[in-house]
């Protein structure tokens, strides 16, 4: 999962905008040494001083803050700060120990504001594609797999290329070319309406999944128990029909019940997600992994799922339960 961007950063950027306000947007472009947030990482702050998002462990965003005002006082339209953290001084900006981290300053004026608009846009409709920006010379733009780029981007296209299809952020070697990866999110499906997963929805709604729920009992699976989300009232086999899934997709099976946990493990299987988890006792999942192997299943597609589901926390309630399974999701989905 190597780009968490909090799309709402984005949004609260556009509605500044719209209320007349002028907004900086900073982004990690580079770290050395310990940093709290990955390459990439971003906060908005506007003329009064308000921001939103983070770049670090709490402390350096108080100097971003205050360099970002001043780009917006100096009507600048970009710039570069460097911070330089010695081992005794780091906890005092937020680093671990010792390091340096870069950080790319950009006014949103109107230009770029058409640019924040096209890429709020894509995130809505679930696209992949990639910002890249001259940090030199500010100009930034929109890539796409299999469409023509830019021109003042043409040279750098197979590095762009390589950084894109590596889900990769950062710096090319030797330019001054950032390019920024927009993932589609992580989608996860939750096969039974149960008590858990509502915790589930609840724990994963800022973590930026896209979250499905498949259960064919409309009095389990219903928009008063689980408002806003997308509701499959179907049996498994019918559900896929009409869900795009692929080797991003994570499968959490809850209901216990064969005839309903079984054809979505076998889906899950045959289309090798990347997270298979099922509820279940120790005895429930060796059961489920003997009609498995009487299903044609190996061993080792059905070693893949993690059963009993979750990290061992100790609880047993339906929210700690939840917790073990979103914690054991999230530290999957980082191996991506």
């Amino acid at each position: 999962m190597k780009n968490l961007l909090d799309e709402k950063i984005l949004e609260e950027a556009n509605l500044w905008i719209k209320d007349d306000h002028k907004v900086t947007l900073a982004t990690v472009i580079k770290t050395w040494g310990s940093s709290p947030r990955q390459v990439g990482s971003k906060m908005i702050v506007n003329e009064k001083g308000d921001f939103s998002g983070s770049i670090s462990g709490g402390c350096i965003e108080s100097s971003v803050v205050g360099e970002s005002m001043q780009l917006i006082k100096d009507d600048e339209p970009f710039k570069k700060i460097e911070l330089k953290v010695s081992n005794e001084n780091a906890w005092e900006v937020g680093l671990a120990c010792g390091g340096e981290i870069t950080i790319y300053l950009e006014q949103l004026n109107q230009m770029k504001k058409q640019l924040l608009e096209l890429i709020i846009n894509k995130k809505k409709h679930k696209k992949e594609f990639a910002i890249i920006a001259n940090i030199s010379t500010g100009e930034s733009c929109i890539f796409e797999k299999n469409k023509p780029i830019d021109k003042n981007f043409e040279k750098h296209s197979d590095a762009i290329n390589n950084y894109f299809n590596n889900k990769q952020n950062g710096i090319i070697e030797n330019t001054n070319i950032f390019i920024d990866t927009y993932l589609r999110p992580i989608k996860v499906i939750i096969v039974g309406a149960v008590h858990i997963a509502q915790y589930l929805v609840d724990y994963s709604k800022n973590l930026n999944f896209e979250i499905f729920i498949i259960d064919p009992r409309g009095y389990f699976a219903s928009e008063k128990r689980f408002p806003n989300m997308n509701i499959v009232n179907k049996w498994p086999k019918e559900a896929f029909e009409e869900i795009e899934t692929d080797s991003n997709t994570a499968l959490i099976a809850l209901t216990h019940d064969p005839k309903i946990d079984d054809p979505a493990l076998q889906h899950a299987l045959k289309n090798k997600f990347f997270y298979i988890g099922a509820l279940g006792s120790k005895k429930t999942h060796i059961n489920r992994c003997n009609r498995l192997k009487e299903a044609g299943y190996s061993d080792e597609e059905i070693s893949s799922i993690h059963g009993p589901v979750g990290i061992k926390l100790g609880g047993k309630s339906a929210p700690e339960i939840a917790l073990s399974i979103t914690a054991q999701l999230v530290l999957e989905s980082h191996k991506l």
